[in-house]
């Protein structure tokens, strides 16, 4: 017994002579200037909406996930802003727990994986990232117009949370990277993943998921690493601004056959607090094809939903005025900045908005049709965001400087959970 006990402790010292030992061998200025990740997912689908989410869920969320990691080496500043982050690029394979209705996600994505803390051994790291991503099964909107029961009776047989094949995808996690061997890390995440197409489809209802991750990282070679900056240069413009015109289109209803176009300009200051962070303010210019005429007298003079121009009854409008397309907002920035790239997140409040007396629509048609009159909004009301817009909107999403001038945008305006458009565009920064 003690013969045996005394070769079980000298097969763990090997073992950990063979795997920790490399460990320490290694150079302290070698760096890996990339690495392959493979891992396994497995997670559940969050069901935001009760009545048209909830009846979706039949089972986990299992999948794979394989990418390809760049580690930035310190040759640059903003490599030591972040700690010398790892950019990603993944593709992502997911079943949604419900292959007959919702089918399968799959995504390509680029990512930053920032560490919070490192060592030689272990690193513990945030990740973002966004792109796109296809959906196999999204809802058959022929199908589901022509069945005469309501949504919500037929919710668990048509997929309205993923109205069309392409989607956005966006994903935030936590992870953590352990050295099993010069060449092999252990990895594992936590993340909340989002698929939308930012009512460029409907019905868009979204998927929210939450994940979790386990798998290895392959280290094939290292590299020594380049001599280490002698300083971080100091910030020397600290206000900057920008100009961005963007535009899209939007589906307004599920059955709805017509897309609407969109466009905005945003005109934004700001603030650099540090190299990673600023903050602005800005004006918001916002035009929407989407709210034209959809009541309209009949016979008797009574007013009615003409279906016309949407199925949706949110907002009862009488006439087809520019007017009433246009909307005029103030917004506070919030950006997170990553070399030439910025992710940045707007709240904002309505200056001028001539289509909030007209909501929620079937209030606003029922208050038309008794003579009564609908009760003016001021800047700032309470309203239910189930049947109108509100006063406040928010804005997130990223910008890429090409050059110190010119830069692209894309971004989803939303108010509240409720995503409204995505929008593409360019800008000019000065």
């Amino acid at each position: 017994m003690k013969v045996t006990k005394k070769i079980k402790a000298g097969v763990w010292v090997m073992l950990c002579v063979l795997f920790v030992s490399p460990l320490f061998a290694e150079e302290q200025e070698s760096y890996a200037p990339y690495k392959i990740k493979a891992q396994f997912i497995g997670g559940v689908l969050y069901p935001h909406n009760k009545d048209l989410i909830a009846p979706l869920v039949k089972g986990p969320m299992l999948g794979a996930e394989l990418a390809f990691e760049w580690a930035m080496d310190g040759s640059k500043p903003w490599h030591y802003h972040f700690n010398k982050p790892d950019i990603g690029l993944a593709l992502q394979a997911i079943d949604l727990g419900n292959p007959e209705v919702t089918g399968q996600m799959i995504a390509l994505y680029p990512y930053i994986n920032i560490p919070l803390y490192k060592n030689k051994i272990i690193s513990f790291n945030t990740k973002i990232g966004c792109g796109l991503a296809y959906a196999t099964k999204p809802c058959d909107i022929t199908a589901a117009a022509a069945d005469p029961r309501t949504m919500e009776e037929k919710a668990a047989d048509y997929n309205f949370a993923i109205g069309g094949p392409v989607d956005v995808a966006a994903s935030a996690a936590l992870n953590i990277d352990v050295r099993l061997h010069k060449n092999v890390l252990f990895t594992a995440d936590v993340s909340f993943s989002h698929f939308s197409s930012g009512n460029l489809y409907q019905p868009n209802y979204g998927l929210n998921l939450f994940n979790g991750y386990v798998g290895l990282k392959y280290v094939p070679v290292y590299k020594k690493a380049p001599a280490p900056l002698d300083s971080i240069p100091a910030l020397t413009k600290r206000w900057s601004g920008e100009i961005v015109l963007s535009g899209g289109a939007r589906k307004l209803y599920y059955s709805d056959t017509r897309h609407f176009g969109i466009a905005s300009l945003n005109v934004e200051g700001y603030y650099r607090t540090c190299h990673q962070h600023r903050v602005g303010v800005g004006l918001d210019l916002f035009f929407s094809d989407a709210y034209g005429q959809t009541v309209a007298p009949d016979a008797n003079g009574n007013y009615q939903w003409t279906n016309e121009f949407t199925h949706l009854t949110r907002t009862c409008t009488t006439e087809n005025k520019f007017s009433n397309k246009l909307r005029f907002g103030f917004n506070i920035a919030n950006e997170l900045t990553i070399h030439k790239v910025g992710i940045f997140f707007h709240v904002g409040m309505y200056l001028y908005d001539p289509v909030k007396d007209m909501e929620p629509g079937e209030a606003c048609l029922e208050a038309l049709n008794s003579g009564s009159e609908t009760k003016k909004k001021g800047l700032l009301y309470a309203y239910d965001i189930q049947k109108e817009d509100g006063w406040c909107y928010f804005r997130l999403g990223v910008r890429y400087h090409i050059t110190k001038h010119f830069l692209v945008n894309a971004s989803v305006k939303t108010h509240l959970q409720k995503v409204e458009f995505a929008e593409f565009g360019v800008g000019y920064a000065f």
